[in-house]
């Protein structure tokens, strides 16, 4: 009896230590074809990166005594932060990284890459409550060799993180309908509110819950004290998320709500109702969509093949208000309702598992590996993550040759990719300032709207002098309609105050609009001490003063 059980707790310690050699294999292997050299293509990562170090360098410093002025200093010197734009959690692992291997590029991806690898492990964990081993390896597999998955997990983005919080959560409210432990319970709201804190899109799953709840406790949940309390748990725990969002997010509530300067599709359209089920094929791939559309189809002809029902309620309840959402947010992108999918997966492995005889349940089971082996290794091999390459190297220049507490003027597409490379460079006394806030007023992107400041070459130089600007890298191709930047071309080419001391050709793997950068010197004398930077952050209204 004893060595029985022994043994099959060896099998069992096997097999998990199995399971994450298998998904850790799978998360080496997309970190190994991941940008990782300071060659940033999507606007936010950087950003991301840049936010880590934020966080890092304001826990370096406590306690201080004037923790605003630090943050305000701090995004004066680094024009790129968006911590109060996004949720902190993410920021805080990115620190806690930071704090052990530096500050790199290929920390914050690694990072990235801990949740991915946590993904697919907790996918496999949820799946094997109603599946098989080699089932639930597939349903994992199938999720995390997603294209739309696999695409954004090699990009320093808060969606993987997230969709991984959000798993973990699914995985302990389950247990919770099973068992109805208080514990996993008030759980499984703890971990909603760390998947909340990472991105907030995740709140679509509250109505989910509750319908789970009510099918599987019926009327009962209206009197269990501790649904109560997990509710005010959830309220409280909400609540500086909330505030933040009204204070800081008007951007996100625009993209919720929508305006008038997007080319947003209308809510009384076709197309926006169906735009995600279009793209459905291309964020999960062929396979696992038809299969998945398979179970589905079958549970409706079929009572056997049903889940039990508070977890075929709570799951199918996901799909739909995950759809309802993120079809109803006006900004829409494939990434956005990746999580809302979060059930097909596991309905594709179901699938194989119904259709499969009881003589080839083994073999559908091992087809079902092979073919998210397969749809992993095609997402990896056919979509590659574009990169542009570059913007270190100017970088890397400024911070060689820039003197002093001097300032360098950016003015170019990619400044968070800049901006991320200059802090994560060996230097912290040379700041940023950027063109587009300089010369015109724009909130976040140009289709927003952007106004002019109308700005003169003297005025432009007169700037210069003021504030120390020594360097200027600049790209020539940027926003060359608009007067006040054409104002500043003009004033470049004047060579009694500027010399052209280095061109860099960017490369990429995609066609960009960005082919070069210029990095002049300004050769007039600088104000000393120079003038302190100022910024206005149209996108919150505000503006931004050194102390």
């Amino acid at each position: 009896m004893i060595s029985a059980i022994g043994l099959n707790r060896c099998r069992h310690y096997l097999r998990i230590a199995g399971v994450f050699i298998v998904f850790a294999v799978a998360t080496i292997v997309l970190y190994l074809h991941a940008p990782v050299e300071g060659d940033f293509v999507w606007s936010d990562a950087p950003r991301h990166a840049l936010n880590g170090i934020f966080v890092h360098d304001f826990l370096a410093h406590l306690p201080m005594a004037d923790p605003r002025g630090f943050a305000v200093r701090y995004y004066l010197q680094y024009p790129a932060l968006t911590v109060l734009f996004y949720p902190p959690l993410f920021s805080g692992a990115l620190a806690l990284a930071y704090a052990v291997f530096g500050f790199s590029h290929p920390v914050a991806q690694g990072t990235v890459a801990v949740f991915y690898l946590l993904l697919g492990c907790l996918y496999y964990g949820l799946a094997r409550r109603w599946v098989g081993g080699l089932l639930a390896l597939a349903a994992g597999l199938l999720l995390v060799g997603a294209p739309e998955i696999t695409f954004w997990g090699r990009q320093v983005m808060l969606d993987i993180p997230t969709y991984a919080w959000l798993v973990a959560m699914v995985l302990v409210f389950v247990r919770y309908l099973d068992q109805e432990r208080p514990r996993d319970l008030y759980s499984s709201v703890l971990l909603l509110a760390l998947a909340l804190y990472t991105k907030q899109t995740p709140l679509f799953v509250i109505p989910a819950m509750a319908l789970g709840l009510w099918a599987g406790q019926g009327r009962r949940v209206l009197g269990n004290r501790h649904v109560w309390g997990a509710t005010l748990l959830a309220l409280v725990l909400i609540a500086p998320l909330i505030f933040l969002q009204l204070k800081f997010g008007q951007v996100n509530s625009a993209s919720l709500l929508g305006g008038s300067q997007r080319a947003d599709m209308s809510r009384l359209s076709l197309a926006a109702w169906t735009y995600y089920a279009s793209v459905l094929p291309a964020q999960l791939g062929w396979p696992t969509v038809v299969l998945a559309l398979i179970y589905i189809g079958g549970c409706c002809v079929r009572p056997a093949w049903r889940l039990p029902r508070a977890h075929m309620v709570l799951l199918l309840a996901w799909l739909v208000c995950g759809y309802l959402f993120f079809s109803f947010i006006m900004v829409r992108e494939p990434r956005h309702d990746l999580m809302a999918l979060l059930p097909l997966p596991l309905f594709a492995v179901l699938a194989i598992q119904h259709l499969a005889s009881v003589r080839y349940a083994y073999g559908g089971q091992a087809s079902a590996v092979l073919l998210a082996v397969g749809l992993l290794a095609w997402s990896i091999a056919y979509r590659p993550i574009q990169f542009v390459r570059g913007y270190e190297q100017a970088a890397a220049y400024v911070l060689e040759h820039a003197p002093a507490d001097s300032v360098v003027l950016f003015s170019g597409n990619r400044d968070g990719s800049f901006i991320f490379n200059m802090r994560a460079g060996k230097r912290g006394d040379v700041s940023v300032a950027r063109a587009d806030k300089l010369l015109f007023r724009v909130s976040i992107e140009r289709e927003r709207g952007i106004q002019d400041r109308q700005l003169t070459g003297e005025r432009i130089s007169e700037f210069f002098h003021q504030h120390g600007v020594r360097y200027i890298v600049y790209d020539p191709d940027f926003w060359q309609d608009l007067p006040s930047m054409a104002a500043l071309s003009s004033l470049l080419e004047d060579r009694s105050r500027f010399a052209l001391v280095q061109e860099i050709r960017t490369t990429a793997n995609f066609n960009q609009a960005d082919k070069r950068l210029r990095i002049y010197q300004f050769l007039g004398e600088l104000q000393s001490p120079a003038l302190p930077l100022g910024a206005e952050l149209v996108g919150i209204g505000t503006e931004l003063k050194a102390n």
